[in-house]
Formats: C-alpha cells, structure tokens, sequence
C-alpha cells in the first residue's frame, strides 16, 4: 500500500498549487511518500527541495486522511493508496504564491481554481479522487 502526503497549497486567489507531472502527463498537487501521517519530515524536504523554500516559511495542518483503491496509470494495476492531506501555508514566499505559473529546476507549476480542477479532462481521468477530496475536506 502506497502512503502518500498531499500537500495543498493555495494562493491568495484560493486556487490550488499543481506541477505538471511528465510520467502521468497531467497537473497534479504536489506529494510525497510517507511513512505515516506523522512523517512530516517528508513534507518540509519535498517543499525544500521541489520550491526551493526555507523550513521556516512553512506552517502545515493535518487535515485528514482517506485509504481507497485507484488504478495507477504509471503502474497499469488497481492499488491501495493511504492519502494523507495537509494544509500548507507559506510566509516569505511571495514569488510562488502571486505568479500564476512558473517553474523551478525544469518543473513546470500553475495554479488552478477548483472549478477548473474539475473541468480540466486530464486531471479528472488520472487525479478526481484527490480533486473530489479537496472539497469533501473543506479545503
């Protein structure tokens, strides 16, 4: 089973922070591998590492969390995924959080309302279940 942090970014605007995933070529929230909801190490390294932002500038909530099955499109299978949801919120980082798309280290990012969220085909096929719960979790 898979446990993975979804890390939910939102900018001034309420939209959501995505990178363009080239192995599901789609926008997806940014994430990372967990060990459990506690590993909260894993987030302050994926955001240090993929946003270049210092450990300082980032406050995180737990929100919640959802186990459910879902085809991987990477792997070709149905597997078990533990989602474990988090609420950053950044001082400092103005840059990131006023631009509506940019890119750092050849990384692609944009942000997206939720309604285009919703509305944007790729991201539905490959990503619904974690759009359906930014909503059903009040993010």
């Amino acid at each position: 089973m898979g446990k993975h942090a979804i890390i939910v970014i939102k900018n001034n605007r309420h939209e959501y922070l995505q990178y363009f995933d080239n192995k599901w070529n789609s926008y997806l929230f940014l994430n990372c591998k967990m060990k459990n909801k506690d590993d909260t190490r894993s987030i302050i390294n994926e955001l240090k590492t993929s946003l270049n932002i210092n450990e300082e500038e980032v406050k995180y909530s737990y929100i919640n969390y959802k186990t459910h099955t879902k085809f991987s499109e990477s792997a070709k299978i149905e597997k078990e995924y533990t989602h474990y949801f988090y609420k950053i919120e950044l001082s400092n980082s103005l840059d990131i959080l006023t631009q509506e798309e940019f890119e750092i280290k050849n990384k692609k990012y944009r942000y997206f309302s939720y309604q285009d969220l919703k509305n944007d085909a790729k991201i539905q096929k490959v990503n619904s279940d974690i759009v359906n719960y930014i909503e059903e979790f009040n993010l």
